[in-house]
C-alpha cells in the first residue's frame, strides 16, 4: 500500500500518542495524562467499534467510559482491561445505527485529578457504506504451531485510500513495539510472530481503517502447543503410571 498524504490520513485508533512508559520506581504523585485517547470512528450496523484510552499518572489513574452521561452499560458493551493496568478498551458488538451512534467519554481520575476525552461514534447502514470504504479481502484463519516455531497470521485489506491495517488480540491492540522484534507486522498486513510462545495464544482480529471508516474482519484463534516429543514403541509398552510420569509437562 502507498503512502497516504497526510490530508487523508485517518486517526490511529489504536496507536499510543503518549509512548512514555511508566517507571517502575516509586513516583512523585502527579495528575493524569493520556497515553492514548478515543479517537471518532465510523462503522457498520452489525459490525464492531473499539475506542481506547490509556493514562499515566502516579496514583495509577482510574479509567471509566460514558455514554451521554452515564456510565456505559448493555450486554453489547464491553470494557476490556490492559494487563498493565494503564487502562482499557471500550468494545460495542454487535453496532445498532440509532442505539449506538453518540460521543464516548474516557475518564482518567486519581486523588490528583481528572481528565476527559471523548470520541464520536457514527454507524452506517449496508447501504448508506461510501466508496473507498474498506474491506477484508482476505482475514485470518485458525492456527496451531509448535512452541518455538513462526506463527503468521494473514490479513488482507483494500480501500481508497489505501487502509492501514492494525491487529487485535482477545480484543486489545497487539504491542508490536514491546516485542524486542518477536512480533512483526509485514508489509502485506500479515502479523507474524517468531518463536511462539504460550502467552500467544489467543483470538486475533485485523483491522483495515482509513478515512471513510474502519473494517474488522472475522476473529481467528491461534493456538501454541508444546513441543512433542517422539517414544518409542519399547516405552509405549511400559506401565501408563511409568508413561505419565516420564512425559514431560506442556
Amino acid at each position: 500500500a502507498t503512502p497516504q498524504p497526510a490530508s487523508t490520513l485517518p486517526p490511529s485508533p489504536f496507536k499510543k500518542t503518549n509512548t512514555k512508559k511508566p517507571q517502575k520506581h516509586p513516583l512523585a504523585p502527579c495528575v493524569p495524562s493520556f497515553m492514548k485517547s478515543p479517537d471518532d470512528q465510523t462503522g457498520i450496523s452489525g459490525g464492531v467499534a473499539s475506542f481506547v484510552c490509556q493514562a499515566l499518572g502516579e496514583p495509577k489513574p482510574r479509567i471509566t467510559w460514558m455514554k451521554k452521561g452515564k456510565k456505559v452499560s448493555s450486554q453489547r458493551f464491553e470494557v476490556i482491561e490492559f494487563d498493565d493496568g494503564s487502562g482499557s478498551v471500550l468494545r460495542i458488538q454487535p453496532l445498532r445505527t440509532h442505539r449506538d451512534e453518540a460521543v464516548y467519554e474516557c475518564t482518567a481520575a486519581n486523588s490528583l485529578g481528572e481528565i476527559n476525552a471523548s470520541a464520536k461514534l457514527t454507524v452506517l447502514e449496508e447501504e448508506q457504506i461510501p466508496h473507498g470504504f474498506p474491506s477484508i479481502d482476505m482475514g485470518p484463519q485458525l492456527k496451531v504451531v509448535e512452541r518455538t516455531r513462526t506463527a503468521t497470521m494473514l490479513c488482507a485489506a483494500s480501500g481508497n485510500p489505501d487502509p492501514e491495517i492494525f491487529w487485535l488480540k482477545d480484543f486489545l491492540p497487539v504491542d508490536i513495539e514491546s516485542s524486542s522484534g518477536r512480533i512483526k507486522q509485514l508489509r502485506s498486513g500479515a502479523l507474524q510472530i517468531e518463536n511462539s510462545e504460550e502467552s500467544d495464544q489467543g483470538k486475533y482480529e485485523c483491522v483495515a481503517v482509513n478515512s471513510a471508516g474502519t473494517r474488522y474482519s472475522a476473529p481467528a484463534n491461534l493456538y501454541v502447543r508444546g513441543k512433542t516429543r517422539r517414544t518409542s514403541s519399547l516405552i509405549i509398552r511400559r506401565p501408563p503410571r511409568l508413561l505419565s510420569a516420564s512425559r514431560p509437562g506442556c
